[in-house]
Formats: C-alpha cells, sequence, structure tokens
C-alpha cells in the first residue's frame, strides 16, 4: 500500500565503523534520486507496488568515488539579469 503524507520519510544515516551511509526513503522524489545513482550503491532494497517502487533502502560503502554532504547551506540567489546572463553563457559553452 502506498505511503500516507504522514508515514513519508527519508533518513540517511552515516556508520563510522563501516565507513558508509545508508539511506532509507519513501518519498518518491528521493526514491526517484536514490534509484537514478543505483550503481553507485553497494545494495539496494527495493519495495514494489503497481509497478512503481515505493520505498528503497541502499547502502554506500564506495567514498572513494561518491560522496554525500549532509550539512545545510545557503542557496545561491541571482536577480532574473544575473539568470539571464547566467543562461547565454551556458548556450554559447554549448555550442
Amino acid at each position: 500500500m502506498a505511503y500516507l503524507p504522514e508515514e513519508r520519510e527519508t533518513v540517511i544515516n552515516y556508520d563510522e565503523l563501516e565507513d558508509c551511509w545508508y539511506f532509507e526513503s519513501n518519498v518518491r522524489r528521493h526514491v526517484t534520486q536514490i534509484l537514478k545513482m543505483e550503481h553507485a550503491f553497494e545494495s539496494v532494497e527495493k519495495e514494489i507496488e503497481n509497478d512503481f517502487c515505493i520505498y528503497v533502502r541502499a547502502k554506500l560503502s564506495n567514498l572513494e568515488d561518491f560522496s554525500v554532504n549532509p550539512f545545510v547551506k545557503n542557496k545561491r540567489k541571482m536577480s532574473e539579469l544575473q539568470k539571464q546572463t547566467l543562461e547565454k553563457a551556458r548556450k554559447s559553452i554549448l555550442r
């Protein structure tokens, strides 16, 4: 059965003894992000309902090639002019 909004959560734990991260989530956008990077994880357990993954538990132990940063940082805020300038620069690089 799909999870109700009040039941949805994402938990990320670091195990210092094993030097690995554990991810558990039933939040749709977080499940999707984990599955997009499934190749990075040592193990991935999935709960499937109606051909959709509604829960995932994953272990990340390859910290030489992948990183996790759970700390809060300031968002970059730009004016509309700065956004347009950045977009123009990106487009000219892609040409």
